[in-house]
């Protein structure tokens, strides 16, 4: 075979390759570019497919991918090239793409129509799905919070054919947390000054959350220079507060905080008076000024050594 009929084999071979996907496909890719739009991915035989600018930003619209980073995404469209989507929207995912999703832990997006007995019902395109209780949000919450909300969740079971389906947003939130939870531990140092928010009180300190779930105990003894009795007179749960970071442990992954720290050291206690010292003013203390004269003058003869 010559050179040119092994390039046109390779084309061809790419080719077949490239009709062979088909949208709810799940590929994986590699990022090759980034434009003001769309970011290009590489799905080697496949050719190049695009996805949506907008759907790897993270809440402060910051990109989460970089050229280079592999990701997986589902095929939304062939026409024109390939589309990919690393979300399925409620309105275009079809039984086939929330498998796929299933299979591949791809967030899919729904609208929280109501509670239920147990839970909520979730709206995913055409299909109805339940979200237990315990799966909408990682901390209890008043049910009718969460009604009418567009969130993306991650199917947690698909039986059925997808006619029984189980959604759970608290799964993404949980990853989100420990992703956040580990960038916040490296920025977290000793003697460091940060910010927090107090989780909890307890007789022996408070728990201050200082970022992505990650919580520091300020014990009661750091509270103040003074003895505090009752830690709730110095923070209650939800109060913002500024700590200082007095030790770290990443094996045990327990960071401690000092709020006293922050304030200024009270001046050091006067020594007591010696007992003989203290007789001896009470002693003049009694007796009248215009004979003896002041108690200050009497006090610096007491101190000072007598000559012989």
């Amino acid at each position: 075979m010559t050179e040119s009929e092994e390039d046109f084999a390779a084309m061809f071979e790419a080719s077949t390759k490239a009709k062979r996907v088909e949208k709810g496909q799940t590929i994986e890719g590699r990022v090759v570019g980034i434009g003001s739009d769309v970011v290009f991915v590489d799905v080697g035989g496949k050719g190049e497919a695009t996805i949506d600018i907008g759907e790897l930003k993270d809440e402060e619209g910051a990109l989460e991918v970089a050229v280079g980073d592999r990701i997986q995404a589902v095929v939304v469209s062939t026409e024109g090239g390939l589309t990919l989507s690393t979300k399925l929207t409620r309105g275009a995912a079809t039984r086939k793409q929330l498998e796929d999703a299933f299979h591949s832990r791809l967030p899919v997006q729904g609208k929280v129509e109501r509670a239920i007995k147990g839970g909520y019902e979730v709206r995913i395109a055409r299909e109805r799905a339940f979200c237990p209780f315990s799966q909408i949000d990682t901390t209890r919450t008043e049910p009718s919070a969460h009604e009418g909300q567009v969130y993306s969740f991650r199917i947690i079971e698909y039986k059925e054919g997808g006619r029984n389906i189980v959604v759970s947003r608290r799964a993404l939130l949980e990853e989100e947390q420990r992703a956040n939870a580990e960038e916040v531990r490296r920025s977290i140092v000793v003697g460091a000054v940060i910010a927090g928010r107090v989780a909890s009180v307890r007789e022996f300190g408070a728990f201050v959350d200082v970022g992505g779930g990650v919580q520091g105990l300020l014990h009661v003894s750091e509270m103040g220079w003074s003895r505090v009795e009752d830690p709730s007179t110095i923070a209650k749960p939800g109060d913002e507060i500024t700590v200082k970071v007095l030790r770290v442990d990443a094996d045990k992954q327990k960071i401690s905080l000092g709020l006293r720290q922050l304030t200024p050291a009270p001046p050091p206690a006067l020594a007591p008076l010696d007992d003989d010292v203290r007789e001896y003013a009470e002693r003049e203390q009694r007796a009248p000024t215009e004979q003896f004269g002041s108690l200050a003058d009497k006090l610096r003869g007491a101190l000072t050594p007598r000559e012989k």
